[in-house]
């Protein structure tokens, strides 16, 4: 039983104590509620309502900077990188005037020349079929894929027209046509083809195919598949003199500047319509003949021939992003490189005679 060390308190002294008690107690209460109210005002005045976590700041915005260009000021259109120079792996232009070499890059590099190879297969095929003959397109026409002129197997179609949609439209099935009706056929035709290179005088030009298509042979080793890949080859320097030789000729030379044609068929009266490819045609230069040619290992090949001024140019490049644009700036180059090596006039020479003494006035 526990023992109380005070005495009890009796009377008033009782009341007196109970009263302090209960004084101290109320201002210990009032005191904490006070401080916890004190405490949310201040979280409000610093910042609102009171977070249960507090959140990281987010970075601010980086302010843009000031425009300061006019209101009135034309607006600038945003353009395309321009390829700067001549892009093609390789390049060769001579004037065929002076046997002077105007512009080379690469021009002894060994490279795909794709349906350059179109100016070699006219050449081959004026030497020995008639222009008048007719011959049959060979049922696996179907096979030969674009550029074609859509031949339809069984027609009978001109060597003349084959002609024209060889070197016009660049078409493969005419090229396939005219070297499977060669005397001694297809085979036969590729071989004539490299005769008449050598015969040219270039050494580096080989020719598996008669329309400048890459050829595929398919082998088995360990009883695996090999697909070998053959193209057509040359050099800019080479093929600049195979196109020479084409171009004099005024059958090639004529076909080339026609920027369509139609082919007749005995199976239909529309024929086949065809389209140049040469898209210098219509441009002002003074072409006097191109082929052009492409294949994926190729790139974009083309071959032309130009007459300014009275000199004559021939300008081939091998392996180009775009064909036409680096002909036309080779041939700018050309004209410059032309007009720099060309002679300076003598200065006039005045007669050494004496002129009689015209005496001044009031002498």
């Amino acid at each position: 039983m526990a023992v109380s060390l005070c005495p009890p308190m009796r009377g008033p002294q009782a009341s007196i104590r109970s009263r302090i008690v209960l004084a101290l107690a109320a201002i210990a209460v009032f005191g904490l509620v006070g401080s916890a109210s004190f405490a949310k005002a201040h979280a409000r005045d610093s910042g609102g309502q009171v977070a249960r976590k507090a959140t990281p700041e987010k970075p601010k915005a980086k302010s843009k900077p000031e425009d300061k260009t006019p209101r009135n000021a034309p607006v600038k259109k945003r353009t395309a990188e321009v390829r700067q120079g001549v892009q093609a792996k390789a390049v060769y232009c001579v004037n065929l005037t002076s046997q002077k070499t105007l512009v080379a890059h690469n021009p002894d590099q060994q490279l795909p020349i794709a349906s350059l190879t179109k100016l070699v297969t006219a050449m081959v095929v004026l030497e020995k079929m008639p222009l008048h003959r007719k011959v049959r397109v060979p049922e696996q026409i179907r096979k030969v894929p674009k550029s074609i002129a859509d031949l339809k197997p069984g027609d009978m179609v001109s060597v003349s027209d084959l002609l024209h949609g060889l070197l016009i439209a660049s078409a493969n099935d005419c090229a396939e046509t005219l070297a499977a009706a060669y005397p001694g056929g297809r085979k036969a035709f590729i071989g004539a083809m490299n005769r008449k290179a050598r015969s040219m005088g270039v050494q580096q030009t080989v020719f598996h195919t008669p329309s400048g298509l890459d050829e595929k042979i398919v082998t088995k080793k360990d009883g695996k598949k090999v697909v070998q890949v053959r193209s057509n080859v040359s050099t800019a320097r080479e093929m600049a003199r195979i196109a020479r030789i084409a171009f004099e000729n005024k059958t090639i030379r004529a076909i080339c500047l026609k920027r369509h044609y139609r082919l007749a068929s005995t199976l239909s009266k529309q024929g086949y319509e065809v389209k140049n490819t040469n898209k210098l045609l219509t441009d002002s230069l003074p072409v006097q003949g191109g082929k052009t040619g492409f294949t994926v290992r190729a790139g974009h090949c083309l071959a032309s021939k130009f007459t300014p001024r009275g000199s004559v140019l021939l300008i081939v490049v091998l392996g180009s992003p775009d064909q036409f644009r680096d002909t036309r700036l080779v041939y700018h180059k050309a004209l410059h490189a032309t007009k720099n090596s060309a002679p300076k006039p003598a200065p006039a020479r005045f007669s050494r005679s004496k002129t009689p003494h015209i005496p001044a006035s009031g002498g």
